[in-house]
């Protein structure tokens, strides 16, 4: 048996030393993604260093995948992705963070995964923000007994959302996609 091979959790199956290092690269993505997620929620940014490392270990999880990345279509749905969060940022609904965040993950769901990508961080993204909502709503109508509905819902304007964590949820699933691949 090679020294970079292992059975993967406890089965018989073996894998190669390719596979290894996809996994390995997989495994550090979501290392990353999940502290970026952290990071949001905690101190309402996402340091550029997330972004970067993200961006920079795709080439070790590509070229370990082999052929079945697409490199060019990954390329083009990052560029993609990041000028929609830019867009998005200059509108007021993202911060610059999330913009480059949401660019660097959808590098890693390239064309194949993309979709799933975009629709799981968006879902997550409203669980988040009705969360906010309601935390920012139960305590009226607990503390009055009733609903104001002339009041009408809370207005989150200018109330920060931790959008890096959907994007970060996002990218779990997808590298949770990726791995069952691998």
């Amino acid at each position: 048996m090679p020294p970079a091979s292992l059975y993967f959790c406890g089965t018989m199956e073996y894998l190669g030393s390719a596979q290894v290092a996809t996994t390995v690269a997989i495994l550090a993505y979501v290392g990353l993604v999940f502290a970026a997620g952290v990071s949001d929620i905690l101190t309402l940014t996402i340091p550029n260093r997330f972004s970067a490392a993200i961006v920079l270990l795709f080439p070790s999880y590509a070229l370990s995948a082999g052929s079945a990345v697409d490199w060019w279509g990954s390329m083009l749905i990052a560029f993609g992705a990041l000028v929609f969060g830019f867009v998005l940022y200059a509108l007021g609904g993202w911060g610059g963070g999330d913009a480059k965040l949401f660019g660097a993950a959808a590098l890693w769901a390239g064309p194949d995964h993309i979709l799933n990508f975009t629709l799981t961080t968006m879902l997550a993204g409203g669980a988040i923000t009705v969360f906010i909502m309601l935390q920012h709503y139960l305590p009226h109508v607990f503390s009055t007994g009733f609903f104001r509905f002339r009041e009408g819902l809370p207005k989150l304007r200018g109330e920060p959302i931790p959008y890096g964590s959907a994007i970060a949820v996002g990218g779990l699933y997808g590298a949770f996609t990726l791995l069952r691949v691998a």
